[in-house]
């Protein structure tokens, strides 16, 4: 027997005609501008810490998660241009957050990779993300984060099964 979903109360700005799933991006975004300050906050407070710019902390995140890279696969990651990235890339590995390393395939090419004051550092980050979302939903009752986990993890699976070939810009970490 077909379990019934249950009632879906709509947001007064999203008709109850909208397919779910624009409406799962309502709410969403909704559920963004409660926690962007916190998360936001934070990212901006450790970037003007280590004195990086937005691009660059997402280039590090794409290393973290790719590397080793080419300049070139860097660039398209990242949707910067290829003079662009080398520049980034230049100042990342001068602060010593990044490392060039000699392609095993092609002794021309250099690929890149984060320093462990890099992946540090961008652990760092992943912490503070942490810390805001946890403070974000720290009045939020256990009923109803437990419910989100269980929905959260229901869509990240059917994501993964989808689309297989992508990922989340992170790996894991334990």
């Amino acid at each position: 027997m077909k379990e019934e979903s249950p009632t879906l109360s709509h947001s007064p700005e999203v008709p109850a005609e909208t397919p779910l799933a624009a409406q799962l991006g309502h709410e969403m975004k909704t559920l963004h501008r409660y926690i962007s300050s916190r998360v936001m906050g934070a990212m901006q407070e450790q970037l003007h810490d280590d004195e990086l710019s937005f691009r660059q902390m997402g280039a590090m995140h794409q290393l973290r998660a790719h590397a080793p890279l080419s300049v070139s696969r860097l660039a398209e990651l990242t949707g910067l241009s290829l003079s662009a990235t080398s520049h980034m890339t230049d100042r990342l590995v001068q602060r010593g957050y990044a490392e060039r390393r000699e392609n095993p395939e092609d002794r021309r090419a250099k690929l890149l990779a984060l320093t462990p004051r890099g992946l540090e550092l961008v652990s760092g980050m992943d912490r503070r993300f942490t810390d805001a979302y946890r403070e974000a939903f720290a009045h939020v009752s256990p009923d109803a984060i437990q419910a989100a986990i269980v929905s959260i993890q229901a869509i990240i699976a059917e994501l993964r099964s989808e689309y297989p070939d992508l990922s989340p810009c992170q790996k894991e970490q334990p």
